[in-house]
């Protein structure tokens, strides 16, 4: 295939927003450009151009935007040295420790499955340029910001004003997209728009985001061009398949699926896979695109060498698979990554990420949404919990009724010592407390540890990472924590009285 190597360079804040940013009011960049956004601004450019009253009828805009003839692929950031990196392979995995390590060890699963390793997790970083053993991993910067949006921008009041946040890719990153075309002609047609150019990308462009500045890398069409260097065979008779950019796939009944098996009609040895929610913006309507499952870039699976197609991989690997190739979906490698172990080189320290200043009024609007999130964690950890404790051989409901009262109180007073007096005080109820049992531990010293050491908190409630939002870390006080492990104790006895009782566990 003959390609047109294009780069482009954020010059603002690019908002190219992917689906599920987690609230309504909250919309998060992809990390990367998708090809239907590269192609989408070309076809504006030319309609600008050659004025062509009706796309669908003129040969030419379909053979260069609709056919499939011509390809626009993912921009990918590129590396330090000017190439354009690849999406990190999911069956890549490292000691849990080094995670963000620039200099770990990395361990393909996909090669040999290393059962050494005490906490195999990914590493840390979404794109990958390799050189013979060595491996970097990097994320391009991000830039948050909170906007307040009001009819009336002099006035901003409670129930007239709206809290936005953007989670964009920073201004100052460069990406490396490809233009793929069988024929040279139709590159040459789409150089002009093109080259030296600078236009707005992605979404709220009157707010100061998606300018980008449009380069040619190369002043000659690249021929017999590769999206990557294989690796060579690997030595365990297997052959390794990668998604280098997300893939809807349908099986043989016309469902979404994201099982490779279902398209190739083989059967994987083992597999390394996630999915995303992909759909689109169609500028023209005004309309968002229909919403479907994708295979996520980096997947990756492994099947034994005898039992695969070459002729028929050679195809994937040069048309690509599933639908809406021509933006770019449906790349695939093969063998592009065969060794069993890869070191990981550190590269230059990127600035942190781009947090405006804000406002008094948005610190403390930042800082609501942070706690917000934090306790939306925590409400899902505290069920999680709930779902896994019960106590076994439990005290009398009167008992356990009158803890209920000393717990509500130790919340509503503020007093977590109000639980611990309350057990001091039992008398002869104290042997039922020390009978029952949650899991191998007797429930009185679960009760006394759990509330006097902040146990419960650590065991069953502290989140692994406090969220943030604009650069405000929402923060675990002794008041959250205090009625989270209260919380999580009334309904822990809530659910023992209603078990012996007979009205079942739930909540």
């Amino acid at each position: 295939m003959n390609a047109l190597m294009v780069k482009i360079h954020a010059l603002q804040p690019l908002l190219v927003t992917q689906l599920g940013a987690g609230e309504e009011n909250s919309a998060t960049a992809f990390h990367f450009i998708p090809g239907s956004v590269l192609r989408g601004m070309v076809i504006d450019r030319y309609l600008r151009e050659y004025q062509t009253a009706d796309v669908a009828r003129d040969p030419i805009c379909r053979r260069l935007f609709f056919d499939g003839v011509v390809r626009y692929l993912n921009a990918y950031p590129l590396s330090r040295l000017g190439q354009r990196m690849l999406p990190k392979p999911l069956s890549w995995r490292v000691e849990k420790e080094r995670r963000d390590d620039p200099t770990a060890t990395i361990y393909d699963f996909a090669i040999e499955l290393h059962q050494d390793l005490d906490i195999p997790v990914l590493p840390s970083g979404m794109f990958c340029w390799r050189e013979e053993e060595q491996v970097e991993i990097d994320t391009p910067t991000r830039y948050i910001n909170i906007h307040n949006a009001s009819e009336d921008r002099n006035a901003k009041r409670k129930d007239d004003s709206t809290v936005y946040r953007y989670e964009a890719i920073a201004a100052g990153e460069s990406f490396g997209a490809v233009i793929l075309a069988k024929d040279k002609a139709d590159l040459d047609v789409l150089r002009p728009f093109l080259d030296e150019t600078e236009v707005n990308l992605g979404g709220s462009r009157s707010a100061g985001y998606g300018l980008v500045r449009i380069e040619i890398e190369d002043t000659q069409t690249v021929s017999s061009w590769r999206e990557y260097e294989p690796d060579g065979e690997p030595g365990s008779g297997i052959t390794v398949l990668t998604m280098l950019s997300d893939a809807v796939l349908r099986d043989q009944h016309g469902q979404f699926t994201a099982d490779l098996d279902a398209v190739l009609e083989w059967k994987h040895l083992r597999a390394y896979t996630q999915m995303r929610v992909v759909g689109g913006f169609n500028r023209k309507w005004g309309l968002p695109l229909a919403q479907a499952p994708a295979l996520q870039a980096g997947s990756v699976f492994v099947y034994r060498a005898d039992q695969v197609d070459l002729q028929t991989l050679h195809r994937l690997k040069r048309e690509g698979i599933g639908e809406r190739r021509v933006e770019g979906f449906g790349r695939i490698a093969i063998n592009w990554h065969t060794q069993a172990t890869l070191q990981r080189r550190s590269i230059p320290l990127k600035p942190p990420l781009q947090v405006v200043s804000l406002s008094d009024e948005s610190q403390t609007l930042a800082q609501r949404m942070a706690e917000r999130r934090l306790r939306a964690i925590l409400d899902q950890k505290l069920l999680d919990a709930l779902s896994k404790l019960g106590v076994t051989d439990p005290p009398h409901n009167a008992q356990l009724s009158r803890l209920r009262l000393a717990v509500r109180r130790a919340w509503r007073e503020e007093q977590p010592d109000l639980v611990i007096e309350h057990l001091g005080n039992l008398k002869a109820a104290k042997e039922q407390f020390k009978r029952a049992r949650i899991g191998n531990e007797r429930f009185y010293s679960w009760l006394k540890d759990g509330v006097q050491q902040d146990r419960l908190w650590r065991a069953y409630l502290q989140p692994t990472q406090l969220p943030s939002m604009a650069g405000v870390t929402a923060q675990a006080t002794d008041a959250i924590k205090l009625e989270y492990m209260m919380r999580l104790l009334d309904a822990l006895l809530k659910k023992t009285l209603r078990q012996e009782r007979g009205e079942g566990g739930a909540i």
